[in-house]
């Protein structure tokens, strides 16, 4: 075992990283693992999401949504910032190790400080913050000195993180929670956010590694799931264990197991091989934004769920129901993106079933703001829906017909034949497969 890895594990494209641009044109392909070191980095956040439920769940008002929103998103872009880096360059570099051992430090500080009131912590999370940009500014700056091909992105990103890193350490010097810190923070996440976006003609010598990238996506999104189980488990604390308040229970963690079937029936790859092969980055990037609101709804309808059970009836169990409602209806509008984004790839009409259910499941989710249910009826009707959604997306011809084109266009490019479109590859029928299945 070395610098962290697994051993017998081939590492792809640290070698090209080292050596200069990647080729897209190119058909070779090399797998990439995420590393131990990748998934210590991303332990991290079940503490961050552990602290951002606690702070929303004692006082889920506008104020503090809209708080928990903008600390959200920008925990969500740290963690990104890191993923979108060794997806792009390789996780083997000896500047990506210690980079990331950097902003462990610094995003447990960030952890440290999120569950505070801004007026106490803002402060302390802006310097935190910066220094976790600063972090990953540098390393933007470290590939762009590799070559003119590598610095038209690494050097147009390293611009973009510095201008918002010197904008969150200036806002430190500002009263915490005051407009004018609030200000800065989003203007310095703006900044953030968009660079991609208007830097993405740039790109094509830094398409980020389409089995290594959804691999840690969805590791967050199992974190993330996992929070709503410690919701329910920390709620369940408050009441007594008997019927009332275990059927509630049970059926919150039906609702969590049925979005994680949700989830990963989805073909996840597909998106990052349409920019490989047909230079589709908007929709590879479209992938990748739409899972901070898939995010942060999961955590949301954890906190709601986990909150339901504690305040069982009492007179803030409706509000637990509307938060359960408006963050289920958040999760399964991003989920009926990423099924529409998945097949604008295609190029093709497919007769899919699964994306007028979410899209109707939105609509009944949005429903819960408007009627009045008890904890366990609310929990009930959840469980009920999304479970039933599952089970449309699970016997959907064309959600298996969207992963066998996936393993048909992955298994092209193993066996250096890339195809010249993703559309190309749709009448050619994958080869058996010799590793596990989805359940």
């Amino acid at each position: 075992m070395t610098h962290g890895q697994p051993d017998s594990v081939d590492i792809g494209r640290a070698d090209e990283a080292a050596s200069g641009p990647q080729q897209p044109e190119a058909s070779v392909y090399q797998e990439q693992k995420v590393s131990w070191l990748e998934l210590f980095f991303d332990l991290i956040f079940v503490v961050a999401f552990d602290q951002l439920a606690k702070r929303l769940g004692q006082s889920p008002d506008t104020v503090s949504l809209l708080n928990f929103g903008l600390l959200f998103v920008a925990v969500w872009w740290a963690w990104a910032g890191n993923a979108t880096f060794a997806a792009r360059y390789g996780n083997e570099s000896r500047t990506y190790r210690w980079g990331t051992l950097a902003q462990l430090v610094s995003l447990g500080m960030i952890a440290l400080t999120l569950r505070g009131d801004l007026t106490d912590t803002g402060p302390a999370f802006a310097l935190a913050y910066g220094a976790n940009r600063v972090i990953q500014t540098a390393l933007y700056v470290a590939v762009a000195r590799r070559g003119q091909d590598v610095a038209a992105f690494a050097g147009r990103m390293a611009l973009a993180f510095g201008a918002a890193a010197a904008l969150w350490l200036v806002s430190a010097a500002f009263p915490g929670g005051s407009a004018a810190q609030i200000g800065l923070w989003c203007a310095a996440l703006l900044l953030d956010v968009l660079a991609p976006v208007v830097t993405r003609n740039h790109s094509r010598h830094a398409l980020p590694h389409e089995g290594h990238l959804p691999e840690r996506v969805g590791l967050l999104q199992i974190i993330a799931l996992g929070a709503i189980v410690t919701e329910i488990v920390g709620g369940s604390r408050q009441q007594e264990l008997n019927a009332n308040n275990l059927i509630p229970a049970l059926a919150a963690i039906v609702t969590a197991v049925a979005l994680w079937r949700l989830y990963f029936d989805q073909a996840r790859s597909l998106p990052l091989l349409g920019a490989r092969v047909d230079r589709q980055v908007e929709a590879m990037l479209a992938w990748l934004y739409g899972h901070l609101p898939f995010t942060l709804a999961v955590v949301v309808l954890g906190v709601g769920l986990g909150h339901g059970l504690s305040a069982a009836g009492t007179a803030e169990s409706a509000a637990d129901q509307r938060l359960v409602g408006a963050s289920l209806a958040l999760a399964l509008l991003t989920l009926a993106f990423l099924r529409w984004n998945s097949l604008r790839v295609t190029g093709r009409f497919f007769a899919d079933r699964s994306l007028p259910a979410l899209l109707l499941g939105v609509g009944l989710a949005v429903g819960l703001l408007f009627i009045d249910l008890d904890t366990q009826g609310t929990h009930l009707a959840v469980a009920a829906l999304t479970t039933l959604l599952a089970l449309t997306s699970a016997t959907d011809p064309v959600t298996r017909r969207l992963g066998r084109l996936e393993e048909t266009v992955l298994q092209r490019l193993e066996a250096g034949d890339q195809p010249e479109s993703v559309a190309d590859a749709l009448d050619q029928p994958p080869a058996a497969r010799t590793d596990g299945t989805s359940p």
